[in-house]
Formats: structure tokens, sequence, C-alpha cells
């Protein structure tokens, strides 16, 4: 049954062959939505709005609103309280990423001989990590634990090593890692995620989803003025977004770090693969990217890397004399990853609208893909 829950949370509804193979309908990031939760609003409040609205990646959404509103009324963040900030969006997309690892992949793609089994999952340190106003101390607590339980409990090795492996070769190190791990008896049989990805890993090299990556914090002040200008002059770009006039796809294997031509992402195993490097990456401290810009007097633009891609948020503070108490929101936008991958143009649409895909491999291409809502195939005809 359809609750109103659902309907707010969106639909996403992938169909094999059809001319038209992605239905995108997301509420939450629409603009008359938008308007509706933060037009007029105290722009103080924006940054816990959002968080409360946006629950799956909360400490992003926040941080990102808090930024966009700082960059629109000409504010800058303090060192300090921005690398305690970010640090918490790491560590959550860490938390984020072996949520989906020990829960979602599995029950949503079952393969046989392999459980649903997240007890590995239960001493976790970073279900210890504060909900949402950061604190340093604890932080510091879980960044410290979080790679030597990583090499306990899911990688076999510390992950500086896992990672160095994943750089020189990605898709044969992690063909070596999960049927190293995930076969046979002993300490493999205690690591599930590996188990899995051997079972789909035919598949998954047998998915061919050619990557344009979003390159607006490649491009530095210029991508965001740029994206910034195209968010304010449609109110429904959001919903359809484009970069340089085509789709683009944004996600752990389009980090910067790597570099604009560096995304290992040309099948659906390299892209499942990147998650698990980008939670090694965490482990050893690599921060995730953040950026923010004042556009002109009461606007302003901020990104931040996170769990499934490049998060963005745009604001415009009603006219007048503003501060930091008294300014009210007059416009704001979302720019989501899941809109950007699973744009009705994009890569994944093009495999499935040329026939290259079937229910069962389009499945497993959303979730490489990784949506924040739930999705179905249609098979026949049929969802």
């Amino acid at each position: 049954m359809t609750t109103d829950v659902d309907l707010l949370a969106g639909r996403l509804t992938l169909a094999p062959g059809a001319a038209e193979p992605i239905a995108c309908e997301r509420p939450m990031v629409g603009a008359a939505l938008l308007r509706r939760l933060t037009e007029g609003r105290r722009a103080a409040l924006l940054p816990e709005l959002v968080g409360s609205v946006f629950t799956l990646c909360a400490s992003a959404q926040r941080s990102t609103a808090r930024r966009a509103v700082a960059a629109a009324l000409g504010l800058h963040d303090e060192p300090r309280r921005l690398d305690a900030e970010m640090q918490l969006v790491a560590l959550a997309t860490a938390r984020e990423h072996l949520q989906r690892f020990a829960l979602d992949l599995p029950r949503l793609l079952p393969c046989e001989g392999v459980e649903v089994d997240a007890s590995w999952l239960r001493d976790a340190p970073v279900h210890a990590l504060p909900s949402a106003v950061p604190d340093p101390a604890a932080q510091q607590a879980v960044a410290r634990a979080l790679d030597g339980w990583l090499e306990r409990r899911l990688l076999g090795l510390p992950a500086a090593q896992w990672l160095e492996r994943w750089r020189a070769a990605p898709a044969q190190w992690l063909a070596e890692w999960s049927e190293g791990w995930g076969a046979g008896s002993g300490a493999g049989a205690r690591r599930p995620l590996a188990r899995w990805l051997a079972a789909v890993q035919p598949a998954a090299q047998s998915i061919a989803l050619p990557c344009r990556p979003l390159g607006v914090l490649h491009d530095g002040d210029e991508g965001l003025r740029r994206l910034a200008a195209a968010v304010a002059a449609d109110p429904q770009f959001a919903e359809r977004p484009t970069w340089r006039g085509a789709p683009a796809e944004t996600g752990p294997w389009t980090r910067r770090v790597l570099g604009p031509e560096g995304a290992p992402a040309g099948t659906a195993w390299l892209r499942l693969g990147a998650r698990l490097a980008d939670l090694a990456a965490i482990a050893v401290g690599t921060p995730l990217a953040c950026e923010s810009l004042a556009l002109g007097p009461g606007e302003g633009i901020a990104a931040t890397e996170m769990s499934r891609g490049l998060l963005v948020h745009w604001v415009r503070l009603e006219p007048g004399a503003r501060s930091a108490d008294t300014a009210r929101v007059a416009q704001f936008r979302v720019l989501a990853p899941t809109e950007w991958n699973f744009h009705p143009h994009g890569t994944l649409a093009r495999a499935l609208a040329g026939g290259r895909l079937d229910a069962a491999q389009a499945r497993l291409a959303a979730l490489a893909l990784d949506p924040c809502i739930e999705f179905r195939v249609r098979e026949d005809g049929h969802a």
C-alpha cells in the first residue's frame, strides 16, 4: 500500500526497453514543496528544517544549508567549526555505506547462498556518532576506531592497504578481494558482503555504463557560478539537472580527489567497488570536499560530497537589510545525486531504452547508482 509518506519521499520506476525508461518523481526536491516549506522562513532555521526533511543524509544537508546561507550573508566559516562539521559528514557517510552493504544490497538483490546477515555491523563505531551537532571529541574517538574495526569485520587488512590495491587495479583487486574473502570457510565466512560481491560479479562486470562525471567542483568558482545560474533561471532545474547542457553523474567514483578524468566507473562493478573504496578512504582520513560561494548580495551556493555523490544547495534571501538573525528565505533549491544519476536522458536511461539491460540487470545497475528512494523495475509492462 502506498502511503502519504511514500508519495512525499518519491517514486522511481525503471522500465527496460521503454521509450521513456526512467520515471523519477521526488516532491521533496520540487520547487512547489520547497517553496511551501522554506520561503519566508528565517534563514537561520533552514539547516534544521532541511535536516528534518532529508533524514537519510541529515548531517550533509544541515552543513550544506548552513554554508549556503552564510555565503548569501557574506559570512566566513571558522576553520575548526568547518573541520568538525565535515568530519561528521564523512563519518556519517561511512555509516551510510555500511548500512547499504549490510542491509540494502543483499535484501534488494538476493543471491543464492548469501544470507542477509547484518550481525557484523552491530559493534560498528559509527553508531556512536552524534546525531546533529558536531562533537569533535566523540567524532575523533569514532575516527580512531574505524580503521581497526573495518580490518577485523570487513576488509581483512588495513584500509590503507585495501585502498592502495584498489587504486592500482580497481576491477582486478575488487574481484580478488571478494573471491578471496567470500569463498570457503574461515575468515571469509564472516564477511557476507564479499560473498555477495562475488556472486554478482559476472553480472555487474557485464553492465557497461559510461560515466560523464559532474565536474562542478573540478571547475572551482566558475563551476559553482554556472550551476547557480542554471538553478536561478529554471525553478524545475533541480528535478532534471544538466551540466554544460547534458546529463552528468555523481557518486563516490566521481570524487574530486580522483581528478576529473580519474573516475574508474565504466561498469556497475566498478561503481559498487568505488563505494567500498570511499569507505576505506574515509577510514584513513581522506576528507570529503566542500565548497561555498557568495554569488552576490543575498545569494549563495554550497556543495558537499556525501554518500551518494555531490549535494548542492542554492539560496536567495529576501531583499532589504539582512543579518544572521533576521534574514529570511526568498528562494531555496536542493540538487541531489538521485536526480543526476537517474536523469531521464542519462547513461542508465540510454542503456534501458536501448534494450541493453533486462530487468535483473536494471535492478543491479540501479543499486550501483544508489538512489535515495525505493525503486521498482517494470517487467512486461508490470511494476
